[in-house]
């Protein structure tokens, strides 16, 4: 929108600018037939005549430059304005899309939440199977410390049987 107005301004200047030179071209050349017909005594009240345009032209003129002048620094604020409007604009769309993907991001966490309490239970029942497990190996080892122990007292039962024997058979009946 400020860009279509500023582009039409900058036309209107341009056209104005034109137009005022053009008018002080003229003016020049006013003034000169004015020498040439000031020489010319039957022509004076043409003289008059384009003398009085000529100092409207002058003012035309003068008021075309400030008016020039002032467009140009509508311009310059305009072109400011612009970029301002334009650096917001672009702020706002990003808050916009960012703003779009919100629901996107809901869903996203609550199946991610899903998906927390679903492992919360699985890591609680794998922590039962590893208490069960648990509970296994130490049966296991308690039994093969008993196996063990068995063995032991198997073997020290023989090594008793057999002195037993021996003392049995050195001494006199």
């Amino acid at each position: 929108m400020f860009e279509n107005f500023r582009e039409r301004l900058h036309t209107v200047q341009q056209d104005f600018s034109t137009g005022i030179k053009t008018l002080g071209d003229k003016s020049k050349e006013a003034k000169i037939k004015k020498r040439r017909d000031d020489s010319l005594p039957q022509f004076s009240a043409g003289v008059d005549l384009l003398n009085r345009y000529e100092d409207m032209w002058v003012t035309l003129h003068k008021g075309a430059n400030e008016c020039a002048k002032a467009g140009e620094v509508l311009d310059r604020d305009v072109v400011v304005l612009s970029a301002q409007w334009e650096k917001r604009r672009a702020v706002l769309a990003e808050l916009q899309e960012q703003l779009q993907e919100i629901p996107a991001f809901l869903a996203d966490l609550g199946s991610i939440t899903s998906r927390i309490a679903h492992l919360e239970a699985d890591f609680e029942e794998m922590e039962s199977h590893l208490m069960h497990l648990e509970n296994l190996c130490g049966q296991c080892e308690l039994q093969r410390a008993k196996q063990y122990q068995e063995v032991q007292l198997e073997s020290y039962k023989r090594k008793k049987r057999k002195e037993l024997e021996y003392l049995k058979g050195k001494r006199p009946v």
